[in-house]
């Protein structure tokens, strides 16, 4: 048999971990090192903005205009982020839950299956006009 026809697994505590430890990672370090940076840039006077030096002018300009793209990376990371960890959360949820919807299924075919066999038996057993053992 191919190794296609035989499936895959998928390891949910893997899954779920790797969401938790993603969700740390933002909650624990991006996140508050983003605020940070937010803090020191808006506390912070932007250098060159009172220098007659059109030189010096461009480059102020041109760093105010890096920095506000380096923030909007880090807040689509953070964002994007947030977004991995719910997928992955909402992985895990779906199979789990097929896998309780498969276990569900198989334990009533069983449950059918025994059934059929216990009637056989009972019908092995005994006369199909009188119902006495034989």
């Amino acid at each position: 048999m191919s190794d296609h026809a035989a499936g895959f697994s998928v390891d949910l505590e893997a899954v779920r971990s790797f969401g938790a430890g993603l969700r740390a990672d933002l909650s624990g370090h991006l996140s508050p090192e983003h605020d940070q940076i937010l803090r020191t840039f808006v506390d912070t006077p932007t250098f060159g903005t009172r220098t007659a030096s059109p030189d010096v002018q461009a480059a102020a300009t041109l760093y105010h205009r890096k920095l506000i793209e380096l923030l909007d990376l880090m807040d689509a990371f953070i964002h994007n982020g947030a977004v991995f960890v719910q997928a992955a959360e909402e992985v895990a949820a779906a199979y789990s839950h097929a896998d309780t919807l498969s276990g569900d299924q198989f334990k009533t075919a069983l449950a059918v299956a025994s059934a059929k066999v216990d009637d056989a038996l009972w019908a092995a057993q005994h006369d199909p006009r009188t119902g006495r053992s034989l």
